[in-house]
């Protein structure tokens, strides 16, 4: 069962910030007055994260503005968002960019004098009564216990946070995403799963403390929740000053008051159709101006894939202004390739080669004069060659402006890496065997799959024992790491590396060629063979390499061995490989730490 509720919650965390919430159960709208949101402006909504992640199931064709706050007001919310005429959602920060107020024009459905956005364009509203996210911090979370969750209607917290999912995961690295999120409630479970959420579910409840067993994955002396029970953390400061029910202090001036301002966004109690109005409040209402009560926080954060393959990604690599740096960046990407083939699966490890020649274009970049370029960098090369992988994302929070505080404040995150430094080299002490009966040599082996690399050690704690190491992992952590007397073994292992990929996607590729050619199979699968591979004797020069569509062309018409033909080349290939480096030397490779090759 454990295994089962795992890999659901796996599948909902895909949809974490779409349009579609797997596990979130909406509340009826608040039939109590409230303080009214205000509005914070046109937000664009045309990338793969929802600008707003909860999308409320009230009625598109009778929505107004009063009616969508209520709907966010009472599931917990910090903004509520409308677009395209009547479609309403709620969100704990805002995942867009704020665009210009003459884009929002679309008339809601419910009152036409009130505006939903447009097409790919939403109108967003922010309760003030909340304190900004960046107040708080992840000892604002305080422990609340061990809690069920396994009711039949719902889960305790609504958001899977697939990004820090298993083995890295600890209590730390779970708040911290939830905080960012803007969510005051955090868990985690099973051991690895962390959920994040605006209110607890409705049959959630408290259980002993023995039932929550399962250590953390990344920090064994954590407790991360257990078999469908969730170790809780709450931060206040996240919640609504003025929640749904609130019931303001006793006080003759500032009741009347209150009652005059919040009683016209009270939505009709009786259904959750949308409250009947006649004209909107100048309190929530659209301004013809952004109003000058709401300040901006835009932050770039940097993307966690910046190129993807399957199942894998890389780590992000390092930014640069000279060649220097670019030729770092290009040893960074170069260290990945084999990552990519051990990681990808099958047959998504065939855009392995697409990320290798993606390398060489970096390459290429850093081989460019600076003086011939403009804004010579990381930015610059990319933007001619776009690694294929999510780009970074905007995040554009609006918050109460302090009192002399009514400028727009932009600050931008610098994108971090968990790659070593220094970067080395990626020359290899190890050699690629040739054969000329099968056809494979120094600049051509088996499948084009290249032994990987062994070189110097990029971890200083490491380096004095073992100085060698093999990088068959982006997270160089992972890789193993050699002595002196072991690089054989180092180089052993590549072989062992390279024999592995070489059969998974060389061979594999053969067998499903044959299965896909003229003579039956999917022509579409032949068609994408044939776009990757030529003749497997000839290996195309880097000018013939050119781009088309998302994969790069090689001259010929497919591979042309079969699949236990394929396999045999890749066993030749490995016994020679331990052949050849079998006495391997090393001498004078990586004397010191950081001093390159």
């Amino acid at each position: 069962m454990a295994a089962l509720r795992s890999f659901a919650a796996t599948l909902a965390a895909t949809a974490l910030f779409t349009h579609v919430q797997a596990w979130h159960l909406d509340l009826p709208a608040c039939t109590t007055p409230f303080r009214p949101f205000v509005y914070s402006g046109c937000f664009a909504d045309n990338t793969p994260d929802a600008a707003l992640s909860f999308k409320s199931d009230g009625d598109h064709n009778n929505m107004t503005v009063e009616w969508c706050m209520a709907e966010c007001k009472s599931n917990g919310f910090r903004y509520a968002g409308l677009e395209y005429y009547g479609d309403c959602y709620c969100g704990s920060a805002v995942n867009g960019p704020s665009v210009d107020e003459s884009q929002c024009t679309y008339r809601c459905t419910g009152n036409q004098s009130e505006v939903c956005g447009g097409s790919n364009i939403i109108s967003i509203y922010q309760d003030t009564t909340f304190t900004p996210i960046d107040e708080t911090t992840v000892a604002d979370y305080a422990p609340l216990g061990c809690y069920f969750d396994n009711a039949d209607d719902g889960r305790a917290l609504s958001y899977p946070q697939d990004s820090v999912y298993g083995a890295n995961l600890t209590t730390e690295v779970c708040l911290a995403q939830c905080k960012e999120g803007g969510y005051p409630f955090a868990g985690t479970e099973y051991g690895g799963e962390c959920w994040c959420g605006q209110v607890l579910g409705n049959n959630t409840y408290q259980v002993p403390d023995s039932d929550c067993n399962m250590p953390c994955q990344g920090n064994s002396t954590e407790t991360c929740g257990g078999p469908s029970r969730l170790t809780l953390y709450v931060a206040k400061d996240l919640e609504s000053l003025e929640p749904c029910g609130y019931t303001p202090p006793v006080s003759s001036s500032s009741s009347s008051t209150e009652s005059s301002t919040t009683s016209t966004t009270t939505p009709t109690p009786t259904s959750t159709a949308p409250p009947t109005t006649t004209t909107p409040p100048t309190t929530t209402s659209k301004p013809t101006t952004t109003s000058t009560s709401v300040c901006y926080t835009t932050t770039t954060v940097p993307s966690t894939c910046e190129y993807g393959c399957g199942k894998w990604c890389n780590q992000p690599l390092p930014d640069f202004n000279d060649q220097t740096g670019c030729k770092t960046c290009h040893s960074s990407c170069k260290l990945q390739v084999a990552a990519c083939f051990k990681n990808a699966g099958w047959p998504d490890s065939m855009k392995c080669f697409d990320f290798s020649g993606w390398c060489s274009d970096i390459q290429d970049y850093c081989s460019t004069s600076p003086s011939k370029v403009k804004s010579y960098g990381k930015s610059n090369c990319f933007s001619s060659k776009p690694p294929k992988g999510t780009p970074p994302t905007t995040k554009t929070i609006t918050a109460p402006c302090a009192p002399t505080t009514t400028a727009k404040t932009t600050t931008t995150k610098p994108a971090t890496t968990t790659t070593q430094c220094p970067i080395p080299t990626v020359t290899n002490i190890c050699k690629q065997p040739s054969n000329w009966i099968y056809g494979y040599g120094s600049d051509n082996p088996v499948g084009d799959i290249e032994l990987p690399v062994v070189t110097c050690n990029d971890l200083k704690s490491d380096f004095s024992q073992k100085p060698f190491k093999l990088y068959t992992d982006s997270d160089s952590t992972k890789c193993g790491g050699y002595s002196r007397p072991q690089a054989p073994n180092a180089c052993a292992d590549a072989c062992q590396a390279q024999y592995d990929q070489c059969t998974n996607t060389y061979a594999q590729g053969c067998k499903t060629s044959a299965q896909g050619g003229s003579g039956g199979g999917s022509s579409s699968i032949n068609n994408f063979w044939n776009s990757w591979f030529g003749n497997f004797g000839h290996r195309a020069a880097r000018s013939e390499l050119k781009p088309v569509g998302a994969v790069k062309k090689r001259t010929g018409a497919g591979w042309s061995d079969t699949y236990n033909g394929a396999v045999t080349k890749c066993k030749a290939q490995y016994n020679d490989c331990l052949s050849l480096n079998r006495g391997i030397s090393v001498n004078g490779k990586c004397g010191s730490f950081g001093s390159g090759w």
